[in-house]
């Protein structure tokens, strides 16, 4: 197994216009933690300018669903995204 760090640059006024999004967001995301590929995500803070979500998967395609299924993806509340393996060193692995 593998680790995928996703990092979302997010809009400018995303707080603000999150809201009509936001559960159909959270429901997602719990799907794909339930199904034990997404471990933690959450926005940054001060400012909220970028979210960070953790995959644990065999490759990428779980965490490509998860952007192309994604409703803050989908509305422009994500200006861009990067997608990196990550190699864990200490911690769980």
């Amino acid at each position: 197994m593998k680790y995928y760090m996703l990092t979302y640059l997010l809009s400018e006024g995303y707080m603000e216009n999150r809201g009509e999004f936001r559960e159909d967001h959270l429901a997602l995301a719990d799907e794909f933690y339930k199904k034990g590929v997404l471990l933690m995500g959450g926005a940054l803070s001060r400012p909220a300018d970028k979210a960070v979500l953790i995959f644990r998967s065999e490759g990428e395609d779980d965490a490509k669903d998860f952007i192309k299924a994604d409703p803050y993806v989908k509305n422009g509340l994500v200006e861009s995204w990067e997608l990196r393996e990550w190699k864990v060193v200490v911690g769980v692995v």
